[in-house]
């Protein structure tokens, strides 16, 4: 894979996880969790911001980007959205790494994936957070404390 095919990739990726995101969040604070509605959807706008970012660097770098999403399941157990996206998450930040290696000779794009590394890294620590406080305090607990 090229680094533009890959620029690409990650910006469909990012549309279309900021979506499912999205839904996810309007789909809980429909039910009344909004506290995890707002965290979910904070990471929605953050994904957005990312797609963004890599079409802006597609640009710069003489490129057109590519009207494109990725299709993400919209799922509406709280459980099993935790874990689809920490499973996500934990898919992603090899691969993440290991792309490094094509924009060794472009610090731009490289510095800014090292940036996205570090914010999937944060939201895999945070869907692992989420995940144990269930195993802690029990689901039906966990679902109260995120309501509000």
């Amino acid at each position: 894979m090229t680094k533009v095919e890959l620029l690409k990739a990650f910006a469909k990726g990012w549309f279309g996880n900021s979506q499912q995101h999205s839904i996810h969040a309007q789909l809980l604070k429909q039910r009344g969790f909004n506290k995890l509605g707002d965290m979910i959807m904070a990471e929605s706008d953050e994904e957005w911001e990312e797609a963004k970012k890599v079409n802006a660097r597609l640009i710069e770098l003489g490129e057109t980007p590519v009207v494109a999403i990725e299709e993400y399941p919209v799922i509406t157990d709280i459980k099993e959205m935790l874990e689809y996206d920490c499973k996500d998450s934990a898919e992603a930040l090899p691969m993440m790494s290991k792309s490094l290696a094509l924009f060794e000779d472009d610090y731009v794009s490289r510095a800014m994936i090292q940036q996205f590394i570090v914010d999937e890294q944060e939201h895999f620590n945070w869907v692992k957070q989420h995940l144990n406080l269930i195993k802690e305090i029990g689901y039906e607990n966990y679902l109260i404390e995120m309501l509000g």
